[in-house]
């Protein structure tokens, strides 16, 4: 069974390691800020102790440049273990951080390549100057 957490400042080594596994291009700095600040958080997907993937989430997307959403709460990077993906666990992640935003939308920038994840999540895509942008609305919230 999956459970998801808070990620804590002794996780970033985990954290680092799946978001690189996923080849994502993530700064550790960012994400150590991530897990200590208030503007911000990661969740970490953990499978019997072991980390399977994690989400770090910006609050208030005025903070990350050319942002279409500024009212939403940004995905800045998104990552499950290669071994566990198709399992539910991507899905899950996306869940917890739409509860940890509240009621601001989720808003996410990705490749085509996971677009149908994201359409799967239920965000609403466009594109815009040759970038998918996906936004993630709570229902009954404008």
């Amino acid at each position: 069974m999956t459970s998801i957490r808070h990620a804590a400042p002794e996780d970033l080594v985990d954290v680092m390691r799946l978001f690189d596994g996923a080849l994502l291009d993530t700064d550790a700095d960012r994400i150590r800020d991530q897990l200590t600040g208030d503007r911000g958080c990661i969740l970490l997907a953990e499978a019997a102790g072991r980390p399977v993937g994690a989400i770090a989430l910006i609050r208030a997307a005025e903070a990350v440049e050319d942002v279409l959403w500024p009212d939403s709460s940004y995905i800045s990077a998104i990552a499950v273990s290669t071994t566990r993906r198709g399992q539910g666990i991507g899905r899950s992640l996306i869940e917890a951080a739409a509860e940890w935003a509240g009621p601001q939308p989720l808003s996410a920038t990705f490749d085509e390549r996971v677009r149908p994840f994201y359409m799967a999540c239920g965000f609403a895509i466009e594109e815009r100057e040759g970038r998918l942008w996906g936004i993630r609305r709570v229902a009954g919230v404008d």
